[in-house]
């Protein structure tokens, strides 16, 4: 720095007047603190960044999936004609959700026959719960023996804790074994999901299976 300073009092006289002024070094001291204030404010927001960055991480880390999806009872046995309810439980593991899709839900349509819960639509349909308010699906298809199921709940609000979804109301029609199990792939968008804000919350599902015996 100091050859550069003495280069430019032999090179430029303007430099070299403007250093003879007798309030130069004031101007230097204020150039001085100048960039002291600029680095400090840089650190600083460097370091609200960082701490933001950290923060969103460790809330991530927090709101991780921990939804479960039950089908209670997870088995049962019952002679033909006989009718039995299944409950779709709900539990979300102590977090925030507003929607829960339900696609798909698969029996076998030989065994077992799904009771219409609501027989003023058309279609079949299965028994809502209440525990969110927006009834987006109800879809039994009993050909193929697939349900289809969604709910939200209402614009700015959530759910958290353990109920019902919904009920199904099965009709046992012929003697043999069923599986009742979810479309579900962890990390899959396109099955059976929980959501929050946009994001997937189901982390597992828990399958029944059922046994229909001869009178």
């Amino acid at each position: 720095m100091r050859k550069i300073h003495n280069r430019l009092l032999r090179s430029s006289r303007s430099y070299a007047n403007w250093h003879a002024h007798p309030h130069h070094k004031k101007v230097h001291w204020g150039a001085f603190i100048l960039v002291v204030v600029i680095v400090a404010l840089l650190l600083t927001q460097g370091i609200e960044k960082w701490r933001n960055t950290i923060y969103n991480f460790v809330m991530i880390e927090f709101n991780s999936p921990s939804s479960v999806l039950t089908l209670d009872p997870k088995t049962k046995s019952v002679k033909v004609g006989e009718s039995f309810p299944v409950n779709i439980i709900l539990d979300t593991g102590g977090q925030e959700t507003d929607g829960v899709d339900l696609y798909s839900i698969h029996y076998d349509p030989t065994i077992l026959n799904v009771v219409d819960d609501i027989p003023s639509k058309k279609g079949v349909q299965i028994k809502p719960g209440t525990i969110m308010e927006v009834n987006a699906l109800n879809d039994v298809n009993q050909s193929t023996g697939t349900i289809k199921f969604g709910q939200a709940s209402e614009a700015g609000t959530n759910y958290n804790g353990k109920g019902v979804l919904a009920v199904i109301h099965f009709k046992a029609i012929a003697p043999g074994s069923t599986n009742l199990k979810f479309d579900f792939i962890p990390g899959n968008t396109m099955d059976t999901n929980v959501a929050h804000g946009g994001m997937d919350q189901l982390i597992n599902v828990v399958d029944a299976f059922y046994n229909v015996t001869a009178n």
